[in-house]
């Protein structure tokens, strides 16, 4: 039991691993860093989210457009539900042209989801001022994390130690 308390903490996205690294720690890739996945799901929802209320229609009453968010929020994870098939195709389609043959599933789903959330976040840097900041803060943290990744790359980083 120990040892689970010891271990070093291991991430899946390569931000905290390259901190992880100049701190002097584990930079090992891991998929079960529970933190890591609540932290980027709820800022991808909430970039869908806002993408998505960007088009309510503006001059609704106050009780309608309450329920419309809260609607809206429901609705999201039916979008969700669709990106996922089409992730699915177009990863399929992909395969079939040569391309993402080595990649795992989960791994080219999760660029895929990367790309689509980006493209909206970019589209919410043209609205209010508090909208634009959760654009600009996705679009901040995946440069950092694409950054973060070529320096995690071209160091010994990513090979055990010892080698």
């Amino acid at each position: 039991m120990n040892e689970i308390l010891d271990r070093n903490p291991q991430f899946y996205f390569s931000l905290p691993r390259f901190i992880a690294l100049l701190r002097g720690g584990d930079t090992r890739r891991a998929e079960s860093n529970a933190a890591e996945a609540w932290l980027i799901g709820l800022l991808m929802y909430l970039v869908h989210y806002l993408f998505f209320a960007h088009y309510l229609p503006p001059r609704l009453g106050p009780w309608l457009t309450a329920l419309l968010l809260i609607v809206l929020a429901f609705w999201i994870w039916l979008f969700w539900l669709l990106l996922l098939y089409l992730n699915s195709v177009i990863i399929r389609l992909l395969r079939l042209g040569g391309l993402f043959r080595t990649v795992a599933t989960r791994r080219a789903q999760s660029i895929l989801w990367g790309i689509f959330t980006t493209a909206m976040a970019c589209a919410l840097l043209k609205d209010s001022s508090w909208v634009r900041e959760i654009g600009a803060i996705w679009l901040v943290a995946v440069a950092m994390n694409l950054a973060s990744a070529v320096v995690l790359a071209f160091s010994n980083a990513t090979r055990p130690s010892g080698k």
